[in-house]
């Protein structure tokens, strides 16, 4: 698929220019000050490795291949809406891989399943099971002893993408290191055995796996995939791994002893231990009673159809002129939509470009429909500072817009395409002409679109599509407020399930606090950069 030229969001949407002059001026200033302090060494890169095909028999080839020989020529998708659910996959991949486990997150925490998943990551490695771990450094502060240690293990090879300094503040490494340490790696995806992979939304974190009960908790989305588009997926792991971004954690963090195995052992012993106690805490029960093998819990979900890999070249974070194939593929696809476009994003932030384009699908009679997180619900107030600029001109284009209710769970068991939790919204999804399906891990805005490196997956299957767009139709009311233009002012509509219907004129269920921090960031000329 090839793309058209153009460009969305717009390139440069830099509000209130005239007030904040100085500060690109201040900022470059510093910049020169500290540059000196703060420029990454020469890393010595290692060769480069690709990644080996499926093994001829293993508990995940056992099960893949005869559905493969079923659908020739086709990829098999499951979609994994549940948080505990897409943990219980990862889980099973993990205990069933007999060669290998790629993977590549951008967050990846040491709380309840981040712990879980480290000792299963472990287990696998003491099989035999050789783990390669790729980390954005952007959320590693404070895992540094984890990460070396583990990367000790003879089967575990840990490398961090554009890797921040360890002897300069990090902190100030935002603005020494401007426009390199601001862009990250925002990929995620887990591979084993090169024959099944999960690629999606979420990081590794308790609020990505509905495991956090007093924090904010993201309704996300992820797809198990089977066929030839795991060898894609294999191959863009691939070249991030042997990109000269990706240092070896050796390299980035000084280790006295590499080859001294006993602190892994303590490491290990301590995860044990850790586990042992907390066999009863309700999400590890949780997941014992929803464990099951592979074929009784995924065959009866799959969808077959045509699958692609679309993905950013890791050298995007060294381009400004970067031109974006994933983001090429999926402008083509809108530009040629015939009847409807379902568009979910947390953070959506389409400059007036983007409205434009999305005025013209409407203007050709498409019907276009955008769910994104409310102020009460989204977990960046920034971000929604921005969006809400654009809301009273979408609606006056014919867009229709939905924005998530902080309590959209309640009470009800179908939410397949919004994620099972309520809070905040953190799926990305596009569903095109109930034909197109694509999920990932790219938002529509500037910093997934410019900034960071994304990858998804785009499936073409009429049923999942139909699915999609009734399960949207129908939950949507229910679980969103819908915006509508009064007067020329945004209202938004609250549908009970009595079939009454509350209207507001201000942000709903927003605290005056939250509201203060929208309008003040709003003020900032910040959009560029979210």
């Amino acid at each position: 698929m090839s793309s058209s030229c153009v460009m969305w969001p717009p390139i440069s949407p830099i509000c209130h220019k005239r007030a904040w002059q100085i500060l690109p001026c201040c900022m470059y200033l510093l910049a020169v000050l500290f540059a000196g302090c703060a420029r990454l060494p020469d890393y010595p890169h290692p060769t480069s490795e690709v990644h080996t095909q499926a093994p001829p028999h293993s508990p995940l080839t056992d099960w893949a291949e005869p559905l493969l020989q079923q659908h020739p020529g086709q990829a098999g998708l499951v979609l994994l809406a549940s948080g505990t659910d897409a943990f219980l996959a990862r889980l099973l991949l993990a205990a069933n891989a007999h060669d290998r486990l790629d993977l590549q997150y951008y967050l990846y925490h040491q709380d309840l399943t981040g712990k879980v998943f480290t000792w299963a990551l472990l287990q696998a490695a003491e099989r035999g099971v050789r783990v390669r771990l790729l980390l954005d450094d952007m959320a590693t502060r404070g895992a540094d002893n984890e990460l070396r240690l583990l990367n000790r293990h003879p089967n575990i090879d840990i490398r961090l993408f554009n890797p921040f300094l360890r002897d300069y503040p990090r902190d100030m490494q935002f603005l020494t290191r401007y426009g390199v340490s601001t862009r990250r790696m925002h990929n995620k995806t887990m591979i084993a055995d090169n024959t099944l992979a999960i690629t999606g939304g979420r990081n590794i974190g308790d609020e990505y796996f509905d495991a956090a009960r007093n924090a904010v908790v993201f309704g996300d989305l992820d797809v198990l995939t089977l066929g030839a588009v795991v060898d894609d997926a294999s191959t863009e792991f691939d070249r991030y791994w042997n990109s000269e971004l990706a240092v070896p954690v050796e390299h980035v963090l000084q280790d006295a002893d590499p080859h001294d195995q006993q602190p892994l052992n303590g490491l290990s012993q301590k995860l044990q231990s850790w586990l042992q106690s907390n066999q009863q805490h309700p999400y590890v029960q949780a997941l014992q009673a929803r464990a099951q093998n592979l074929a009784a819990h995924y065959e009866p979900r799959l969808f077959w159809g045509k699958a692609y890999v679309v993905a950013d070249a890791p050298d995007k974070i060294r381009s400004r002129r970067y031109q974006s194939p994933l983001l090429g593929n999926l402008l083509t696809l809108l530009e040629n939509a015939q009847q409807e476009v379902l568009l979910v994003s947390p953070y959506f932030v389409p400059g007036d470009e983007g409205v434009a384009f999305l005025a013209a699908l409407v203007a050709r009679g498409v019907k276009v429909r955008v769910l994104t997180n409310s102020l009460a619900s989204t977990d960046v107030p920034a971000v929604h500072s921005a969006y809400k600029h654009y809301r009273a001109a979408l609606l006056r284009a014919g867009v229709e817009l939905y924005e998530l209710r902080p309590d959209a769970s309640s009470g009800r068991e179908n939410r397949r395409w919004t994620g099972s939790s309520s809070a905040s919204l953190h799926a990305k999804m596009l569903v095109i002409d109930q034909r197109y399906f694509y999920v990932g891990s790219m938002n529509l805005d500037p910093r997934s679109i410019r900034e960071n490196t994304e990858m998804g997956v785009l499936f073409e299957q009429a049923q999942l599509g139909q699915e999609a767009s009734r399960d949207l139709q129908q939950n949507l009311p229910f679980e969103s407020y819908h915006l509508q233009l009064h007067q020329g002012e945004v209202r938004w509509q609250e549908l009970y399930g009595d079939g009454s219907v509350q209207s507001y004129d201000s942000e709903p269920r927003a605290s005056l606090w939250r509201r203060l921090q929208s309008w003040l960031l709003g003020v900032l000329p910040l959009e560029a950069e979210l």
